[in-house]
């Protein structure tokens, strides 16, 4: 990582940004300063310790327990596998619905972009005249001391600040969708675990055991 904060420095010097893209700078820099500071974070696991009762025909209650949670388990493994199984399809017909939407969506955006590019063309032709306008008129008020060129390029000043906040926006471009993105949305809401070891940890307790969770550093640890 640290080789991408020369390489992002080394841009920013070579660059010189003017005071627009400083400001993305300032966001891109500080984006790298958190991902750099989280990158370096510890990692934590929760471990459980597991104390069995002391009572003696407690062991019937225990291997009860342990019955359920494997029911649970294979359970949740043949449910799981048949959502991911049902998931190729179903990502399938989303596919098929936003692909819809997404033609008649780009159909939109090449109709807004035709009159996007109609109003930017004008926009630039006024913006230019004033710009002309704005350059003579500063070159007699500079040269010759004209009193009225001088307002006159003040004013014409303020037509194009006003103008710059008016620049025609280019029309958001939809996204194709990726059959490859909805098949994996669509197989994250298959279970994993369904719930099997917190309803174990309950049942263990439920026997007189104990359940004692330790908080373990795994990475980046001091």
């Amino acid at each position: 990582f640290p080789h991408l904060i020369h390489n992002f420095f080394f841009f920013f010097v070579q660059n010189r940004p003017t005071k627009g893209k400083l400001m993305v700078y300032r966001f891109l820099a500080l984006v790298m300063i958190l991902f750099l500071y989280t990158g370096c974070a510890p990692r934590y696991v929760v471990k459980h310790e597991y104390i069995p009762p002391m009572q003696q025909n407690a062991q019937t209650c225990l291997d009860q327990c342990a019955f359920s949670k494997q029911e649970c388990q294979t359970r949740c493994q043949q449910e799981r596998q048949y959502c991911l199984e049902d998931a190729y399809g179903r990502a399938r017909a989303i596919e098929q619905a936003e692909l819809r939407s997404y033609d008649m969506a780009y159909l939109r955006y090449q109709m807004d972009f035709n009159q996007f590019q109609h109003h930017l063309h004008m926009w630039e032709r006024d913006y230019r005249a004033y710009e002309r306008d704005f350059y003579h008129f500063q070159s007699r008020c500079e040269r010759e001391r004209d009193t009225s060129a001088c307002r006159q390029r003040d004013e014409i000043k303020r037509h194009i600040n006003h103008l710059r906040t008016k620049r025609p926006q280019e029309p958001w471009v939809p996204v194709r969708p990726s059959f490859g993105q909805i098949l994996i949305d669509q197989q994250r809401v298959c279970p994993v675990e369904c719930g099997c070891q917190a309803s174990y940890d309950s049942c263990f307790v439920g026997c007189g055991g104990t359940v004692i969770p330790h908080k373990i550093c795994v990475e980046n640890c001091d």
